[in-house]
């Protein structure tokens, strides 16, 4: 059982649900919140998340090291795992100054993961918090919540976003 919950967990980390949790899953930044995203949040960054709390322990890595992108079209702010390929929308909830704070939901029949990062940009670095919340169902009544929270400190790798990376490599810029 905790092989299971590690893989999950990994799935989260990397933004990707699992298939079942994927289903009619629509999730879109705010008009508003998304334009206050200070413009250094976006590009390519090396992340490590280190433990502070868990509940429960035993189905949560204590330190990983990551890699996300965060990019912008319109008005949708999408984290993804350029290594892995996972891709999600995000919900910005609250822009101040430097800091942002993001919102990420994956609901099924069985669980609800609801992660919710919190970053302050310092120029080409950040750092914040992580804080993953697994609420587990069985016949429609919740039967457990399994909590982590993450110190993350993330550096700067390249650029707006790893589209420019690309583009910039193929063009010999």
């Amino acid at each position: 059982m905790k092989k299971f919950w590690v893989i999950c967990f990994i799935l989260f980390l990397f933004i990707q649900p699992l298939p079942s949790f994927s289903e009619g899953m629509v999730l879109k930044g705010g008009v508003t919140l998304s334009n206050q995203v200070p413009k250094g949040f976006f590009g390519t960054w090396k992340i490590k998340s280190v433990m502070t709390y868990s509940n429960n322990k035993k189905i949560f890595n204590e330190e990983t090291i990551d890699y996300w992108n965060l990019s912008k079209s319109g008005d949708v702010i999408t984290l993804s795992n350029p290594v892995s390929g996972a891709e999600a929308s995000v919900t910005v909830e609250e822009v101040q100054g430097n800091q942002i704070k993001f919102r990420h939901i994956t609901e099924s029949k069985n669980a609800k993961m609801t992660e919710t990062p919190t970053l302050t940009l310092s120029g080409e670095n950040f750092h914040g918090t992580d804080k993953i919340v697994i609420d587990k169902f069985k016949n429609g009544e919740k039967i457990s919540t399994d909590i982590v929270i993450y110190s993350i400190s993330a550096q700067k790798i390249t650029g707006s976003d790893i589209v420019d990376l690309f583009y910039s490599k193929a063009n010999g810029y």
